[in-house]
């Protein structure tokens, strides 16, 4: 009879082992889900921060239309305007063809656009 005793108790003592082990792995993943969900935060207050702007810069209260509906700029005068609109399409991950067919911009200057935008993000992080 001491053996089934004996036998119950190392049972339970492996079950609450089990346990223990599960709880930490519970611990860990919803400490990493919270990391990331204030990642999400914090990027979804930077991105509605940059719509604001955005949108007092254009004086517009709407939804506009996607990037590549928009046509592009070609006036002289604008060129500024230009320059800043394709660094910010750069940062939203469009590739150089892509931002030089919509700011107006020559395919190289596109692409030197996102060369130094990559540049300024890894010194950014640093």
């Amino acid at each position: 009879m001491w053996y089934l005793l004996l036998l119950l108790a190392l049972v339970i003592v492996v079950a609450q082992f089990l346990l223990w082990r599960l709880q930490r792995r519970l611990v860990a993943s919803l400490l990493e889900s919270r990391r990331r969900v204030q990642a999400l935060e914090e990027a979804m207050a930077s991105l509605t921060a940059a719509w604001s702007v955005l949108q007092e810069e254009r004086g517009i209260g709407a939804p506009t239309p996607l990037p590549e509906a928009a046509p592009p700029a070609w006036a002289p005068d604008d060129s500024e305007d230009r320059y800043r609109r394709a660094l910010m399409l750069a940062r939203s991950g469009l590739d150089a063809r892509r931002v030089a067919a919509i700011c107006g911009l020559g395919e190289g200057e596109a692409e030197l656009l996102l060369r130094m935008q990559k540049g300024g993000d890894q010194h950014g992080r640093e």
